[in-house]
C-alpha cells in the first residue's frame, strides 16, 4: 500500500523548504554582514590605540569606505584626517580641476593638524597627458615667484611643484601620468601649508 500526500502537502513541502533556505541564506548573509562590522570595529580599535599610545587621544571610523581620524596628538594638537573618502576641492587645493577631468572615487585626502594642512585628489580625464601638463603649466605661471620651482618629466610622467617657504611654508603638486587604461590621463593635484 503506497501512501500519497495530498497536493497541498506537498506544495505547502516545498514552500516550507524554499523558505527555510531562504532564511538561511539571510542568515548567512546577516552573520557576513556582523562579521564584516565587528572586523570593521577591531580594526578601528586597532588604529586608535596606535594613535593613543603615544598620549595621543582619537575616534576613528571606517564605515564611510575610507579612513576617518580625529582627535588630539600627543602634543593636545587638534587633528583630522580623511584618507581615500575626502571630497576634495578646488578652492582647498588653490588650482582648478582640469576641464572635463572627474574625481576618482575613494581618492581623495584631506589632513589638518594644528596649523599643517594638506589636500590631494586624484583625478581622471580623456585628454592626453601632454596637453593637461601644458593646461596645468599655464595655471601656475607667474605663481612661482619667491618659491622653488620644479617642471620635470620622464618616463611619461609629469612633475609640477611649487614650494614656497615664508611666509608660511607651502607647497603645490601636479603630476600627470598616462591612464593605465584607455587613453587619457590620471591627474593627482596636492596642496600642503602651514607654519
Amino acid at each position: 500500500m503506497s501512501t500519497r500526500l495530498p497536493r497541498t502537502a506537498l506544495l505547502t513541502t516545498a514552500l516550507a523548504a524554499t523558505l527555510c533556505t531562504g532564511l538561511l541564506a539571510g542568515c548567512g548573509k546577516v552573520a557576513d554582514s556582523v562579521s564584516e562590522a565587528a572586523s570593521e570595529k577591531a580594526a578601528e580599535k586597532m588604529i586608535e590605540a596606535q594613535i593613543n599610545q603615544n598620549g595621543g587621544n582619537a575616534k576613528v571610523d571606517l564605515s564611510s569606505g575610507g579612513v576617518t581620524a580625529e582627535g588630539t596628538d600627543e602634543n593636545g594638537k587638534a587633528f583630522k584626517m580623511e584618507m581615500g573618502n575626502a571630497k576634495v576641492t578646488e578652492q582647498e587645493l588653490g588650482l582648478p580641476f582640469y576641464p572635463g577631468a572627474q574625481p576618482v572615487a575613494d581618492k581623495g585626502t584631506r589632513m589638518r593638524n594644528g596649523e599643517m594642512t594638506m589636500a590631494t585628489v586624484e583625478l581622471s580625464s580623456d585628454a592626453e597627458p601632454q596637453k593637461v601638463a601644458e593646461w596645468y603649466r599655464g595655471q601656475l605661471k607667474g605663481r612661482g615667484e619667491g618659491a622653488t620651482v620644479v617642471d620635470s618629466s620622464s618616463n611619461g610622467e609629469l612633475q609640477l611643484m611649487i614650494v614656497r617657504d615664508k611666509p608660511v611654508q607651502e607647497s603645490m603638486q601636479v603630476h600627470v601620468t598616462a591612464a593605465s587604461e584607455g587613453g587619457g590621463s590620471t591627474i593627482t593635484l596636492m596642496h600642503s601649508s602651514g607654519k
